[in-house]
């Protein structure tokens, strides 16, 4: 509750002020174990649709400090260039029908260094996250959706191997694909056909890879062809866009159909709105400790109070689809409640009144911008 109504920056100190511990009793607490993955599990099957889908993402922290475990050099999205700080991975399970994102874990990434250590990569470090939660993941889809980065055989391959989840991410505009051959066989030595030439990509064969679906800005092709950067057969989902660009799709699961790509992929991007969110709202990027144990409980916390926040003011007993969350009135609502309670006790003012409770209510509500 503290989270959804702090003031000013999200540091042990500034914790203290508006809430009703010291600050050392905030900083021990953050120290011990919390079962966010439970919590949110159970607040996503409460609130949400059954029409959900994965995704993983990660994003830059800045961060310094000499004594900050796993500080080190990550790609900010932001700035499009590589810069010192921390980095966390970011589970999420996004809500299809609602078109919203809500946390499941973030986890920190270790350094270059720390890897290099360890005798891994990056993206082996990211199988490995997803791999140690698959059981998890299953239970909410069988489909993970990432963004291009992870469009490659290393992230890839092994996911399908290892788990049952099935991955949907994005292509580059010049991927190297290739028809598949339908002919029958030549009955000749050698090895049998099984390719049956390059895809053009700014031009592909509308026969073999068909349309089906369209609207009054875009038109969605699909068919099964074969990528040689992945070393597998894939189900392409080739948008083309009214304007002439186009966007190139791919699931590996070879029976899904090319719309249900391209509204998983999209839906991927709720993960953005999701940290965005907690950086400006609830200080994701505030974090004051610099061990591994506090920062995960500060990023888990800040991320899980967007996704309270929305199952209390966004989901439950929603009136319209049409209506938007608005995370800056919910934090007017709680600052506006921190207040009013402090005051309202102090003056010992009796809340069973009914005349005192309007009072009160309408206090809470002062300054809020969505109508």
């Amino acid at each position: 509750m503290l989270y959804l109504g702090l003031r000013g920056r999200y540091n042990f100190l500034n914790m203290a002020r508006y809430g009703d511990c010291t600050e050392q009793t905030y900083r021990n607490q953050f120290d011990k174990p919390f079962d966010f993955v439970g919590f949110n599990t159970a607040m996503i099957q409460t609130y949400c649709s059954r029409h959900l889908v994965n995704v993983f993402d990660p994003s830059y922290i800045p961060k310094s400090g000499k004594e900050t475990e796993h500080l080190g050099k990550f790609w900010s999205g932001c700035s499009q260039k590589v810069l010192k700080g921390i980095e966390i991975g970011g589970f999420a399970i996004v809500d299809v029908e609602n078109n919203t994102a809500f946390s499941l874990e973030a986890v920190q990434t270790p350094s270059t260094r720390e890897l290099k250590a360890e005798e891994k990569t990056l993206v082996k470090h990211y199988v490995s996250l997803v791999i140690e939660r698959k059981e998890v993941l299953v239970s909410f889809s069988r489909y993970l959706a990432v963004d291009g980065y992870f469009a490659k055989k290393e992230f890839i391959n092994p996911i399908i191997n290892q788990t049952e989840l099935q991955v949907i991410s994005k292509m580059r505009a010049d991927a190297n694909l290739y028809y598949i051959y339908r002919g029958e066989s030549t009955g000749l030595r050698g090895r049998p056909k099984t390719l049956d030439g390059k895809i053009k990509m700014q031009q592909i064969d509308k026969r073999r890879i068909k349309c089906c679906y369209q609207d009054d800005e875009r038109k969605i092709y699909e068919g099964i062809v074969y990528s040689k950067s992945l070393k597998r057969k894939i189900k392409l989902a080739y948008v083309e866009q009214n304007d002439g660009s186009y966007a190139v799709l791919f699931s590996t699961d070879l029976n899904l159909d090319g719309q249900t790509i391209y509204v998983y992929y999209k839906s991927r991007y709720q993960i953005e709105f999701l940290f965005r969110d907690a950086k400006q709202f609830t200080g994701l990027t505030q974090c004051q400790a610099r061990s591994e144990s506090k920062m995960h409980f500060h990023f888990n916390a800040s991320l899980t109070t967007i996704s309270i926040a929305k199952a209390v003011y966004f989901l439950k007993d929603r009136k319209a689809i049409s209506e938007s969350f608005s995370m800056s009135d919910v934090k007017t609502l709680h600052l506006n409640k921190i207040m009013a309670d402090r005051i309202f006790a102090n003056l010992e003012i009796d809340l069973s009144c009914k005349k005192m409770r309007k009072v009160y209510l309408d206090a809470l509500w002062l300054g809020k911008i969505a109508c």
